[in-house]
């Protein structure tokens, strides 16, 4: 994993949006317009300070994340389309970044693609009356995520920090699925905090985990 003493500064500030956000969820629910695009803010302005060979793609993916979250507080099919555009492109992204780190080991990729591949169809099949018009989009989103996962779970597990990225990809897939299930399928208990603490904690974790495997490639 990553060592939480290094950058602790930063982490506690973190520590503070990420309590903020689950606070201003159920009072002052009007600041979460401000709260809520501060968690990538935040993570893009870390990864901006401390890391030296900073790659464009990374900080775009971040960006897009940003541009997510705002468009998903917004009520409306039009806004969840944009919004789930924008993650999209930040998984894509964040697939070709792992993938350029990715290991020689082909059995591990068919041992690894096979469970998210039936996890990913399993989920779809069970939404899938319930999507209508928005089949597609979804269907193509979730193919988008599971390659994340994938090339995550595939980079080389000797890098420092490797740990941390597949911790978080698997928790923005849990994210993902509890939204999916609460807005297509039915009520999910505790949802809200469910979808936000596995989404906050999954972008900090890939964040640390690839700013780790950098540092220790200096």
């Amino acid at each position: 994993m990553i060592d939480f003493k290094k950058h602790l500064p930063f982490t506690l500030f973190f520590g503070v949006i990420f309590f903020l956000n689950i606070l201003f969820m159920y009072v002052l629910q009007d600041y979460r317009m401000v709260a809520k695009p501060m968690i990538m803010a935040s993570l893009i302005g870390f990864y901006i300070t401390v890391e030296r060979r900073q790659s464009n793609a990374f900080v775009l993916a971040m960006i897009f994340a940003l541009l997510g979250d705002v468009f998903l507080m917004f009520k409306g099919d039009d806004f969840f389309l944009i919004g789930l555009l924008c993650f999209m492109l930040m998984q894509l992204l964040y697939t070709y970044l792992f993938s350029r780190e990715g290991s020689n080991d082909n059995k591990r990729l068919m041992l690894i693609s096979g469970p998210l591949a039936l996890l990913t169809v399993g989920i779809i099949s069970l939404l899938w009356n319930d999507l209508g018009d928005l089949r597609i989009p979804v269907l193509v989103y979730a193919m988008a995520i599971t390659a994340m996962v994938i090339s995550a779970i595939y980079r080389m597990n000797t890098m420092k920090g490797y740990s941390a990225v597949v911790l978080g990809v698997v928790l923005f897939l849990i994210s993902d699925a509890v939204l999916a299930i609460s807005k297509f399928g039915g009520a999910v208990p505790f949802q809200d905090i469910i979808i936000m603490c596995t989404y906050m904690a999954a972008q900090y974790l890939i964040v640390r985990g690839m700013v780790a495997a950098h540092e220790m490639s200096k």
